[in-house]
Order: C-alpha cells, then sequence, then structure tokens
C-alpha cells in the first residue's frame, strides 16, 4: 500500500473500506491495447459491494481478454477530506492506481439523491465535473443503473449513459475503446453513440432522437458473477446473491422497476441450484439470496428452496428472499426458508386500502397476507417487516387509517414479535402509469405521518419513518430535465454530499439552489397533463406511452389489470412475442449427492474428535480490519474447504472456533492463535488443507493438535508484544 494511505488511513473512521484485498478480487498489470475499467458507486463501501448489478459487470469485464476492471465506491466525507486536502486523487482498491489514470469511469446510479456523490466522486478523482471540459486523455465518464431512464438532470456532468442491461453493452463499450486510440475523444464519443441502449449528450440531440433500452434476452449462467467478490468487513447485503428471475409481470402502476425490467427472464432452476452451490463454494458465505422483483412467482419456489437446502444444509447456508407480496407465503415455504437459520421476512402490501389497491393495481387479499404472517409465525420466525406507501392521489384519512388498523392486527397476530414498519412518500417515476401524478404536499405528508404514528400504539411495532423532505427532492430529480444540473452542482458546492443519510441531508441547500437556479420545483412536482411532452419520452423502454397512458386511466378510474402472465397479455410492448415467457422447466431428475445429503443440523458436540491450535500471521489486507472481520473471514474458509468442521448450535450455525485476544486494528501480526475443531480424527496437514482457501493477508504458520480439556486461549494467552 502506498505510504501516504498508511500515514492517513489511521485517522478516518472504518479504514478496512478504502484497504481492497477482498477475496477473489482480480488486479491485472496495465497493458497497451486493453481497456482499463473502473465501476463505481456514488455512495459507501457497505452500500457499493452490495450492487448485484456491479458485480455482474466486474465479472463480465474481467472475464474480456482486451479489458480488464478494477473497482472504487464514495469516501465517507471525512477520509475525502483527507484526500482532498492532501490533493491524494481517488483510487482503484485492486492497484491502487488514480481512477484519473483508466480508460472509463463506469458509474452505476441507483438513487437520485446520489447525484451529488456523482460530482464528489469525480472531484476526489481530479476530473473536471464538466464532460465539456474534459480533453484527450481523461476518463470517459459512463452511467448506468436505474436512473438513467431519465439521464437528463446529470447530462452535463456524464459523456454516456447506459440504459437498460448492461452485460452485453460493457463488452461492446470495451470493444470500441480497444480499437481507438485513448486521445481520440471525440471519436470514441461517436462511436459509442452508435451502439444500441446508448445515450451520449454531446451527439444526441433529445428532441430527435430515440433511445431504446438495452434488453438482454436471456439470462446466461456465463455472466453471473463468478467468483463472487467476499467483502473484508461487513456489508449492508453480506450474502451470496443468485439472480432467478428479471423483470415483473405483476403491473404495479408505482413501481418502475417492474416496468423498465420488462419482459420476465427466468432462470432455469437446475443452472440456479449450480450457481449457489459453486458461488458457496468460492465464497464461504453463510447465506443465498434469490433475488427477483416478485420471487414468490418463480414456479415452485418451495421446491426450488427444498433443493437448495439439501445441497447446502451441510455447510449451513440459510436461503433467504427479497422483499415479497405476502400473500402466497405458505407454511411449507416458512419452514424450508428457516431450515438452517431464520434469515428475514419483509412482505410490501404498500396500502391497507381495497380502493387504493386498484389504483396501484396490486390488489393483495388481506387475508392472505395475515395467513402468510401466520405460517411465518407458526414456523417459529421472531417477526416480520412491512412496507407501505403515503402520500398517493386521492389518498383519504380513511385509507390512512385502514393501514394502522392493518399494521396494528399483525401486531396482535405477532404476540410480542417484533413488527417493523416501514413508511415511505410515494414518488411518481418516469416511466411508469403514474408518472403523469403529482407529489404530495410536504405539510400534508407530514400530517399523514403523524397521524399513523398516533395509531401504532403497541409496544411490537417498530416504525420507521422517510422524510418527506428528502423524497420531495427524490421526485424533483426523478422527474427533472437540464435545468437541474446547476441546482445539483451548488448543492454539492455547499456540501451536500450523501444525501441518502439523514445525518447529512439539508431541505435549505436545495430550496436555497433552485432560487438561486430560477427553478420552481412545482413545475416538475405538480400533476401533469397526459398530453404534455414529458422531458424523458426520448428514451424508450419497451413499454408503450400508450399503454402507459392506458394504465392511468384505468387507476383514476379505480380498474384493475390482470398479471398478464395467468390472465393474457395485457399489451405493453414489451414481449415482441406478444405474450409472456414460459417458465423455465427443470432438467432431468439428478440425483442429490454428495455434501446434499441430508444430516441432522442441531447434532451436540459428542462428534468433536481433533482440536488443532493454529497460529497465523496477519498481513497488509487486513491490517485495518477489525477482530469480527477477520473472524468472518475465517468463517467463510472453513466453508469453502472441505475440512470436517463442527458448527455451533442454535439461532444462526457457525464454525467453531476458539480465538485469542483481539489484535487492535492498525496493527500487522506474525502470532495469532486460533483453536478449531473437528469432526473426525485429523491426520492432514492443515496448512496446505486450510491455507490455499484463505484470503490475502491470512497465512498459516504453524499447527498442533491440543488436547480436547486444554484451557482456552484467552484463559491460555496473558501476554502481548505489539
Amino acid at each position: 500500500m502506498p505510504t501516504e494511505l498508511n500515514e492517513v488511513l489511521p485517522l478516518v473512521a472504518k479504514p478496512i473500506r478504502y484497504t481492497g484485498g477482498e477475496y477473489n478480487s482480480l488486479y491485472r498489470e496495465p497493458a497497451p491495447g486493453r481497456v482499463s475499467w473502473v465501476l463505481a458507486m456514488p455512495d459507501v463501501y457497505e452500500i457499493g459491494m452490495s450492487n448485484y448489478g456491479l458485480r455482474v459487470l466486474y465479472s463480465v469485464i474481467n472475464r474480456l481478454e482486451f479489458a480488464h476492471c478494477e473497482r472504487s465506491y464514495a469516501p465517507w466525507p471525512d477520509f475525502g477530506r483527507t484526500l482532498a486536502e492532501g490533493r491524494l486523487p481517488l483510487y482503484a482498491l485492486e492497484s491502487k492506481r488514480p481512477v484519473r489514470e483508466f480508460d472509463i469511469l463506469g458509474i452505476s446510479l441507483q438513487s437520485e439523491l446520489c447525484y451529488t456523490n456523482l460530482l464528489y466522486l469525480l472531484e476526489l478523482a481530479q476530473i473536471p465535473l464538466s464532460a465539456r471540459e474534459r480533453g484527450d486523455g481523461i476518463p470517459l465518464v459512463i452511467a448506468g443503473g436505474p436512473c438513467t431512464v431519465n439521464p437528463l438532470p446529470v447530462a452535463p456532468f456524464v459523456d454516456a449513459f447506459v440504459i437498460g442491461d448492461g452485460e452485453d453493452v460493457v463488452r461492446e463499450i470495451s470493444r470500441v475503446c480497444a480499437e481507438t486510440d485513448r486521445r481520440a475523444r471525440v471519436r470514441r464519443l461517436e462511436m459509442l453513440a452508435g451502439i444500441e441502449g446508448v445515450y451520449v449528450p454531446a451527439v444526441h440531440d433529445r428532441r430527435q432522437v430515440r433511445v431504446r433500452r438495452r434488453v438482454v434476452k436471456r439470462l446466461l449462467e456465463e455472466d453471473t458473477p463468478y467468483p463472487p467478490l467476499v467483502p473484508i468487513c461487513e456489508i449492508t447485503h453480506d450474502r451470496l446473491t443468485v439472480e432467478i428471475t428479471r423483470g415483473c409481470t405483476r403491473g404495479c402502476r408505482f413501481c418502475q422497476a417492474g416496468i423498465i425490467n420488462r419482459p420476465v427472464r427466468m432462470r432455469p432452476p437446475d443452472e440456479i441450484v449450480r450457481l449457489a452451490e459453486r458461488g458457496i463454494r468460492a465464497s464461504g458465505w453463510e447465506e443465498v439470496s434469490l433475488l427477483a422483483l416478485s420471487a414468490l412467482d418463480y414456479p415452485d419456489l418451495a421446491g426450488l428452496v427444498r433443493r437448495l437446502n439439501l445441497r447446502l444444509r451441510e455447510r449451513r447456508v440459510a436461503i433467504s428472499l427479497p422483499s415479497t407480496r405476502g400473500e402466497d407465503f405458505t407454511t411449507e415455504l416458512a419452514l424450508d426458508l428457516q431450515d438452517v437459520k431464520k434469515s428475514g421476512l419483509t412482505f410490501a402490501p404498500e396500502t391497507a386500502s381495497s380502493r387504493l389497491r386498484a389504483f396501484i393495481n396490486k390488489n393483495i387479499s388481506e387475508l392472505r397476507i395475515i395467513d402468510s404472517v401466520r405460517n411465518a409465525i407458526d414456523a417459529g420466525w421472531a417477526g416480520v417487516k412491512l412496507y407501505f406507501m403515503v402520500g398517493l392521489p386521492r389518498e383519504t384519512d380513511a385509507d390512512l387509517d385502514e393501514i394502522g388498523r392493518f399494521v396494528t392486527e399483525i401486531a396482535k397476530l405477532c404476540r410480542g414479535r417484533t413488527v417493523r414498519f416501514n413508511l415511505t412518500p410515494f414518488i411518481p417515476k418516469p416511466h411508469t402509469p403514474l408518472q403523469w401524478a403529482g407529489f404530495a404536499d410536504v405539510d400534508m405528508l407530514r400530517y399523514k405521518l403523524d397521524r399513523l404514528k398516533s395509531a401504532l400504539t403497541r409496544r411490537n411495532v417498530k416504525p420507521k419513518w422517510e422524510n418527506p423532505e428528502s423524497s420531495l427532492v427524490q421526485a424533483l430529480l426523478a422527474r427533472g430535465d437540464e435545468r437541474l444540473a446547476p441546482v445539483i452542482e451548488r448543492v454539492y458546492r455547499r456540501g451536500g454530499v450523501f444525501q441518502e443519510w439523514s445525518e447529512f441531508f439539508a431541505i435549505e441547500r436545495w430550496v436555497d439552489a433552485c432560487q438561486e437556479v430560477g427553478v420552481d420545483p412545482a413545475e416538475y412536482l405538480d400533476e401533469r397533463p397526459v398530453a404534455a411532452q414529458l422531458p424523458w419520452d426520448f428514451v424508450d423502454v419497451g413499454v408503450s406511452r400508450q399503454f402507459l397512458e392506458r394504465e392511468y386511466s384505468r387507476a383514476l378510474a379505480g380498474q384493475e389489470t390482470p398479471d398478464c402472465a395467468r390472465a393474457g397479455c395485457s399489451g405493453c410492448g414489451a414481449c415482441s412475442e406478444g405474450r409472456p415467457p414460459a417458465p423455465p422447466q427443470p432438467e432431468a431428475t439428478e440425483g442429490e449427492s454428495g455434501y446434499g445429503r441430508r444430516i441432522r443440523v442441531g447434532r451436540g458436540y459428542d462428534e468433536l474428535k481433533t482440536r488443532l491450535r493454529l497460529k497465523y500471521e496477519v498481513g497488509e489486507p487486513f491490517r485495518f480490519a477489525a477482530h469480527l472481520d477477520r473472524v468472518r473471514a475465517l468463517y467463510r474458509s472453513l466453508r469453502r474447504s472441505d475440512l470436517p468442521i463442527v458448527y455451533t448450535k442454535g439461532y444462526s450455525p457457525k464454525p467453531m472456533l476458539s480465538f485469542g485476544p483481539p489484535l487492535p486494528v492498525g496493527l500487522l501480526s506474525d502470532g495469532e492463535y486460533v483453536d478449531l475443531f473437528l469432526s473426525y480424527c485429523y491426520s492432514g496437514n492443515i496448512v496446505s488443507d486450510l491455507g490455499m482457501f484463505l484470503p490475502k493477508g491470512l497465512r498459516i504458520v504453524a499447527a498442533k493438535p491440543v488436547l480436547m480439556s486444554a484451557a482456552a486461549l484467552g484463559q491460555s494467552i496473558n501476554m502481548a508484544r505489539y
């Protein structure tokens, strides 16, 4: 690690975010003709490393012979100030090379509130904020992610936008850059403008061009993130993610993701099982998350979960689902999901009013949700999380009272178990049937929130409320155009970074910036006539405007539109064949063998046969890791190995280890100790058998067997020298 970084990292919070060295990260030396990428997220490491899309692109690019890819994330403000004051450029984690030395800086825009952090990243990377001011030799700034379906508010800061699925596009962009000189910036942009799904503001006139979203026809096994990057520190979604479905046919009228990811593409169950098994072997994670917009719509999901349990149970790997509609959560599925541990359960009814359910086209049976919660409670789950919206058009006090009644009923059913309750203001997003609706008045939203707060009095309800003012800014940016770019820059110049974090958000910055630029937020937030031209109309997401207009009319009339996968094609235009794809069919039945055999998870400790005392070194990549980070790294190394490890009992089984005193953060060590317990008499070479699965920065240097009755390391070690 560069000397200057070693000098400053001990002075900032959580320095492990900035060191790199993760298991399965890839570093290649720069080579002539090889296109170099940095993929960045304008948010902290823990959130950026959790993003599945960036993991996919990182893997896809690094499989190309003529390209390589590294990563960078937004430094927390303390480290950002340190870099700026020391004139140290933002760097890529793998090589520590400055970002400005790469060919392409790819930035994922997941939320409109991260727009100021886009400028923060550029300035720290010492790249001009304005695309017009960038000359030859400066990296191309290419943005992707869901926010690019309306790229206009940040168009002056970005050279090109990838709209839609990125797997094929990044290959084509890499090919263009490999065939052109880095100093021929204008030529590169002109060639990128010819790629389907790419919008180049300097080349395209949005009033005369129509940019069609890029869509991959099928989820390919070779495009999945492999080998998976395993973080050193704990991240927001610290688990293996397997995408089982992309897209959704439910047709919820507020849901941008459900519209812009059509058509539905499902991964075959045999492929899912292979990916999960292979991913766990290569990562050692203790949980697999089945990623989908509507996971319960996957055909025979319960059967898939059972197959995964058979394959992964011996390694104590749990299966989890993202947020679900809730009404199809069966007792069978509840039992299967808690086979190893109960990893979380989230339902998203959005509203409890039957009238508003018809308006948003999410008519979920209340009785079936209650049955689903009862199934989870009967299976031993400790509680549930519920998501609701407030501020929907034509919402009344009676509609709010219905939410309070419903949550209270769920809380009573849970009998003291925790009911986490998330409430967010409705934001009318581009390319949805409700894109013409208006954003509610902030004072009215506060009134609605206060009314609900007063209605939820049970102790086991744990509410969480999103700030209406931050939702207003998100709606403003989601529905904006190029005139908002100066507003974003002014907010950034006044310290407005990390606007998704409540401790950094201040509405006054946004109000003042709008006034100075002469922007009236109401122009963007008010309801719009259906016949009006919208700034984002030049982006074709595959769903026709006629369909969206028809759905908006049906919403206002209180009419539902059936799920096209169950009731026939709704004519949205996303499926070229005019019908949704058929669900995937399993391959020929195969025997569940290997480590998929059934065993009893709750065994006692009578199987303990061998106790080994390991001496290991802590090197540079783990210098700034906390003790718990090293503990997790050893747990995952053991899962990657085929050693007969013994697991603890209880809610969350872990490999049975006994550690010595924790090493302080910031120190290297040539002598740390841990005791490892195995389930049979082991006579192999643990240094090599386990050492090959350890990440860089942890190395076993010695091992010896000790008696089962020997004192624990914490009792044996009474002195340490630093």
